[in-house]
């Protein structure tokens, strides 16, 4: 996955930015040559060597809320303890505990039917992580029945938009595009939990999202739903009969058009899920305390999402995403607790839970920060640092401060590395969101300029990872971090 898919799956702009200064330090924050030193601890070797831990099959592809999760939550903790970085006093065993549904997948099939008319009669199985592949979390289900189009999936009459107005979809498979119109507020109904809420209100026997045919997930709003990732061939295929393509279908809907019908195709689509259940998961949180009395209660944020998606249809190991995100995040984290010397504000370091359950390790942080946190004034979310020759800044066009402090850090620590920036618009799929949502300046920082192998995939492996990535991304991030926590008031 290049730049430009990462771009549109987290709902940003390309925006190559110019070179800017990095804001001078204070007396009282560590000297150059100690902000040296500290970066120089952040190495390629040392990176790796965490990746290939995290994507161990021992963490067991990482899924919130279960053993191998906790495995990986048990090896950072261990970490950051022998670091030397503190725990906050409401968590003194650095977990912040929260709960969440989880179900999984025991088995699928998906078969496209024959259309009326075709010669061949033999039904043809979808391949899954090729063509399709069930989400996470989504509800079981045994269902023969045509596949209904309807547009984004967005039910908001209020708004002027339903993609379910005069569209019988009782009973039938839903088939929706991920994206929304170019205009209008859509907040409140572009994530996949709200097209999934609005396909089951409607009465839809099953759903499918237009987007990569890979294992994501679902929050799982209806049990008895079973839900889809579909790839953009397969669902060109699917809409054939009308012949019309996806391509066609998003031009009309991102202007604001209405496109919903029947497809006129059917498929039996067979989802059988694990039993859904509450599980308890948690988020870690370290901090470097701020040397300033009357701001240490402000905070810059360096967070990575630890989780992953599991072991379905076999182990995923999530050595791009998030080992190398995590990873990075440790390296950082040990090299700030290196220094003697601190910035006015405090720098907390957050390996979020659940990220691809819906965010909602970030959500929760953003909504319940622990005590003595008292202000968030700036997120550096790593996800997929595993690959490329620089860093994409998805947020960086909207907070010019945060792209300063970024690039200052890199033309003294990483002469060279290429940083690139975009603006955030539309649905946040990354744990920047939670804050970005609330105001506060956040941006997710990805790698870029390399390929991004394996995405959502059991090919997600260490093979495909280039630790000096990871290592120069790691040194630009801890001199940025330093330096906004070090701004004047």
């Amino acid at each position: 996955m290049r730049l430009p898919a990462v771009a549109q799956r987290f709902g940003v702009s390309l925006f190559a930015v110019g070179l800017l200064a990095l804001p001078a330090l204070g007396a009282s924050a560590p000297k150059e040559a100690a902000i040296e030193r500290a970066a120089a601890r952040i190495t390629a070797a040392s990176a790796f060597e965490i990746v290939e831990t995290l994507a161990s099959p021992a963490m067991e592809g990482r899924l919130s809320g279960t053993a191998g999760y906790a495995k990986a939550v048990d090896f950072i903790v261990a970490e950051v303890k022998k670091a030397g970085l503190g725990p906050l006093a409401e968590l003194p065993d650095y977990r912040q505990p929260f709960t969440h549904g989880l179900g999984g997948v025991e088995s699928a099939t998906l078969t496209v039917l024959p259309a009326e008319g075709e010669k061949d009669d033999v039904p043809a199985d979808a391949v899954v992580l090729k063509d399709w592949c069930p989400m996470v979390n989504g509800g079981s289900g045994d269902v023969t029945t045509e596949v209904v189009f309807a547009g984004f999936g967005i039910h908001a009459p209020e708004a002027g938009h339903d993609d379910y107005a005069n569209l019988d979809v009782k009973g039938k498979v839903v088939l929706v595009l991920r994206g929304e119109p170019e205009t209008g507020d859509w907040q409140d109904h572009r994530s996949t939990v709200a097209r999934t809420l609005a396909a089951a209100n409607a009465g839809a026997a099953g759903f499918f999202l237009v987007d990569s045919a890979v294992l994501s997930t679902s929050v799982g709003i209806s049990r008895d739903l079973p839900e889809a990732m579909v790839s953009e061939a397969f669902a060109d295929r699917l809409l054939a009969g009308k012949k019309l393509t996806v391509a066609e279908l998003r031009k009309i809907l991102s202007k604001g058009g209405l496109a919903s019908f029947p497809t006129g195709r059917r498929i039996r689509l067979a989802v059988r899920a694990k039993p859904w259940r509450d599980v308890t998961t948690h988020n870690i949180v370290a901090v470097l305390p701020g040397s300033d009395p009357a701001l240490k209660g402000e905070y810059v944020l360096v967070g990575a999402h630890l989780d992953h998606i599991g072991d379905w249809p076999r182990l995923n190991p999530g050595a791009d995403d998030n080992a190398s995100g995590s990873a990075s995040l440790l390296e950082v984290a040990r090299a700030a607790a290196s220094l003697k010397a601190r910035p006015r504000r405090s720098i907390v370091f957050v390996w979020f839970a659940a990220e691809e359950l819906g965010l909602r390790g970030a959500e929760h942080f953003a909504s319940h920060p622990p005590k003595g946190l008292e202000k968030c004034v700036a997120v550096l979310n790593l996800d997929m640092l595993g690959a490329g020759n620089g860093l994409y800044i998805a947020g960086g066009e909207n907070f010019p401060q945060i792209r300063a402090a970024m690039e200052g850090a890199r033309d003294r620590l990483v002469p060279g590395f290429v940083l690139k920036a975009g603006r955030i618009r539309g649905e946040g799929r990354a744990d920047h969101a939670p804050f970005f949502e609330r105001g506060i300046p956040a941006v997710s920082l990805f790698g870029t300029g390399g390929e991004h192998h394996g995405y959502h995939a059991p090919e997600d492996t260490v093979y495909f990872i280039t630790p000096k990535t990871m290592e120069s991304g790691g040194r630009i991030v801890l001199g940025a971090a330093l330096a906004l926590a070090e701004e004047k008031p």
